[in-house]
């Protein structure tokens, strides 16, 4: 048993920077996971435990699906259900502003005054509380009076579809974190144009009463079309941050993998290098069992190690994370997440993947060691056996990448993905026949940068293909991944800028503040319209109202426009359908879809689309399907402005576009616009031109953000490469030795060194860009599908210039402290290694 210890452990010892290189990529990754697995836990928890209705903090809240507007005549269904002691009909909505505003956003509630004091408690620190006989007042919370600098007696300007609406502060009431404008419950309907409508019922049970049977209760009452719970767990942003853990979660499970690969490598360059030790203790008794068992031990040694380490560092970043979400979920929806626990489910399960990815790495180099014959362990591995035997992997190889290009010219998305992935096996599998003729295609290059020294290198490679086969692999595939994720994100930049260039060709352009996202954005009334085409500078108009929706239980937004003048300021890319598509919104409920809702859902044109609406599910007929830049991100169905007021009950637009009229004065029509927005601070007005540039400035700096991420996700790539390299060069230092024992110089063995680093970073370039770029261009065609065919595969020369700058540094700079080390080694040490 002490040999399984001691032997493993020599080993590692012997070999500190590769046990570093391998190790950190097992912490990188437990690290991530772990972390991830302590920040949904918490906020999961938080958002379940905090309750916070739309008048405050109350047992439960009702609100429809959808999120919209619905009959009042519900609260007497909820009321009646047994264990309910009081019922809060209410119509709030979230109110984003625009800068320079003070307030960014706020919560508007209207009440209905009397039963919200019977489900929560208002503490009035100034002025009074808002009783039946108000009808314009207003209510604020502390916190709001505040930041707007407000209080008693001052007037709050509330933006309506009909205008600014002017309401007088009567009282402020003992709230910190909220940011809430309370009015009488009619007020509210009568200035967002909903009468008798509400948007929520907040509900107090029964002291003793099973809160989870009430909850049962109403939700089989009311049917799937209303949601019975807290109200901030469908909050948007709650849910994009949890949206954002789980790709974290998952960013964690692919760095794993990377350092299992990494791993898998490292254990493979071991068995080649000690073939001679493992035939020395098979020729000493130790059974093929035991081979294998002392490179499992080694491997698990690494994972555990790797393991213990990432848990610490996990917890430290999960706290530091769990912490910041704290104060962004309480500014935002007002949750507050407690002390950070350690999630014994999250601890088991990264214990078990740090661990067992260490394992299943070792796994089949470790059966490979105790596969290896006596008498050939012993002697050194010929270049010829390893070339004949990798000769039945390369015709392997070979047919996995002639099936893998083929797949790539069959025009379906999901064959040509799995034929990029087969390209890349196959690459693998034909490396080590591979390697001579690139090797000897490289060579002038070379020979003109090291002389002598390059032609060595050559003839190292190909004296040792199967270290060297290993050192390309793990370059090859760190490439491919960085060429197909810059040609991915490159076509999609394009896509983006063409689509926002041709479509929103609108000279004028009046724009909410949450563009695309629109949850808070109060829209305009057909008044402020005809306001703006009396405007004698404004042509041809339109606008585009909102609504969200479902679709067999799936989040959809429905964006409204009139048919006939939409396509004069703006129009869809039609993935199926054309410009006379826009006439069939006008008959009937028909509606064109986006590609993502398409491929989703699984819809094609022709099909019923069954819509859950205010007034129920209501079945449209797609006769389209095409996006707009504002629809191209999210599941969208188009219907005509008339469909819009008749199912959804939203006569408002959200955005306005419009054009110059031929010879109008811009400065003019600019300036009556402004004076008409004077009353409508909800809308920004913006020159198209200038909007548009606005937009691809912003896109551009968002996707180079996701440049970075594309860097952090190639670091166990990065790790691997160093690694493969460091070993080929560190494994050659007897070699080194007899070369300088015949005369060589420090300076040659340097360069010697790194010409053969460079070499093998040469060769994995070339085959990593032909993977890269096949691997693109299969991902390409799978992210049109789910967005729009119209995104075209964009040869990545700029990715692919840097690929070969990245390769290149990455090898050479794997190569300067083996070199170093190396060339200091005295001529006797180095003759007496391993």
């Amino acid at each position: 048993m002490n040999a399984y210890l001691s032997i493993p452990s020599r080993y590692l010892a012997g070999r500190k920077l590769r046990t570093f290189l391998t190790t950190l990529a097992v912490v990188f990754g437990v690290a991530v996971v772990f972390s991830m697995n302590m920040v949904l836990p918490a906020v999961t928890s938080a958002l379940n435990a905090s309750e916070m209705g739309v008048t405050g903090a109350v047992d439960m809240t009702v609100k429809s699906a959808t999120g919209e507007p619905f009959q009042s005549n519900l609260i007497a269904q909820v009321s009646q259900t047994n264990g309910v002691a009081a019922v809060a009909p209410a119509f709030g909505m979230l109110i984003t502003l625009a800068p320079p505003s003070q307030i960014t956003e706020f919560d508007f509630v209207g009440i209905d005054i009397g039963a919200a004091e019977s489900v929560n408690a208002f503490n009035v620190t100034a002025g009074r509380f808002i009783n039946g006989d108000d009808s314009m007042s207003a209510v604020i919370s502390q916190h709001l009076a505040q930041l707007a600098g407000l209080t008693v007696g001052d007037t709050f300007k509330l933006p309506t579809p009909q205008g600014i609406s002017s309401l007088p502060i009567v009282g402020v009431y003992d709230a910190q974190s909220d940011d809430r404008v309370l009015v009488p419950l009619k007020t509210a309907q009568t200035l967002f144009n909903a009468p008798d409508k509400i948007t929520a019922i907040d509900v107090a049970v029964t002291a003793g009463a099973d809160r989870d049977g009430v909850k049962q209760a109403i939700q089989q009452k009311l049917g799937t079309a209303f949601n019975v719970g807290s109200t901030a767990s469908s909050n948007a942003f709650a849910q994009s941050i949890l949206l954002g853990a789980i790709i974290f979660n998952v960013f964690g499970l692919l760095t794993l993998f990377m350092g299992a690969f990494l791993i898998f490598n490292t254990f493979r360059t071991v068995v080649i290098e000690r073939r001679h030790d493992i035939g020395m203790l098979r020729a000493v008794g130790a059974t093929r069992g035991t081979i294998t068992r002392l490179i499992l031990v080694e491997s698990a040694m690494q994972g555990i190690i790797g393991t213990l380490i990432g848990l610490v560092l996990g917890y430290l970043l999960g706290t530091l994370l769990v912490n910041a979400l704290s104060g962004a979920l309480n500014q935002f929806i007002r949750i507050r997440v407690g002390n950070t626990g350690v999630p014994i489910d999250g601890l088991i399960i990264s214990i078990v993947l740090g661990i067992g990815a260490t394992l299943l790495a070792g796994l089949l180099p470790a059966l490979s060691a105790g596969r290896v014959p006596v008498l050939a362990a012993l002697r050194l591995e010929q270049a010829e056996v390893v070339q004949q035997r990798a000769g039945k992997s390369a015709l392997v190889g070979a047919g996995l990448l002639v099936i893998g290009i083929a797949g790539l010219f069959v025009g379906n998305s999901a064959i040509a993905t799995l034929g990029a992935v087969l390209i890349l096996i196959g690459l693998v599998l034909l490396v080590p026949v591979l390697l001579r003729p690139i090797t000897r295609f490289i060579e002038p290059l070379t020979r003109w940068l090291f002389a002598r020294e390059g032609l060595m290198a050559e003839g190292n490679v190909q004296r040792n293909p199967g270290r060297a086969a290993i050192t390309v692999s793990a370059l090859m595939i760190a490439l491919a991944v960085i060429v197909a994720l810059y040609s991915v994100l490159t076509s999609v930049v394009q896509a983006y800028n063409s689509r926002l260039s041709e479509q929103f060709s609108a000279d004028i352009l009046l724009i909410p503040p949450s563009v695309a996202v629109w949850v808070g954005d109060v829209g305009v009334n057909d008044q402020f319209e005809q306001q703006l085409a009396k405007i004698p500078g404004v042509g041809s108009w339109a606008g585009l109202s909102y609504a969200p929706a479902q679709v067999k239980g799936t989040g959809v937004q429905v964006l409204g426009f009139d048919p006939a003048n939409y396509p004069k300021v703006s129009s869809l890319a039609f993935d199926q359908g054309n410009d006379s598509t826009y006439a069939e919104l006008s008959s009937g409920r028909t509606t064109v879809v986006s590609g993502i809702f398409a491929s989703s859902m699984g819809y094609k044109v022709g099909d019923s689309v069954p819509v859950q609406t205010p007034d129920g599910v209501l079945n449209y007929r797609i006769v389209g399907i095409g996006t707009d830049y504002l629809g191209v991100k999210l599941a969208t169905l188009y219907i005509s402005k008339q469909n819009m007021t008749a199912d959804f009950h939203r006569a408002e637009d959200i955005m306005v576009m419009a054009n110059l009229k031929p010879g109008a004065d811009a400065a003019t029509t600019r300036a009556e616009i402004q004076n008409l927005l004077q009353n409508y601070p909800q809308l920004t007005l913006y020159w198209g031109a200038d909007w548009r540039e606005q937009q691809i400035a912003y896109l551009n700096s968002i996707f180079s953000a996701l440049y970075i991420v594309l860097i952090a996700l190639i670091i166990p790539s990065a790790l691997g490469l160093i690694n493969t390299l460091a070993i080929n060069v560190m494994e050659r230092t007897r070699e080194i030795g007899v070369l300088r024992a015949v005369g060589a110089t420090r300076a040659q063995i340097r360069r010697l060194v790194v010409a053969e680093a460079l070499l093998l970073g040469l060769v994995g370039t070339a085959l990593g860009l032909v993977a890269g770029i096949a691997l693109g261009y299969s991902l390409v065609a799978l992210v049109s599908t789910t967005m729009t065919s119209s995104i075209q595969f964009s040869f990545p020369f700029v990715g692919i210039l840097f690929a070969i700058v990245l390769a290149i540094v990455m090898a050479l700079l794997a190569s300067v402290l083996p070199a170093r080390q190396a060339a200091r080694v005295k001529i006797v040490q180095a003759l007496q290694y391993e």
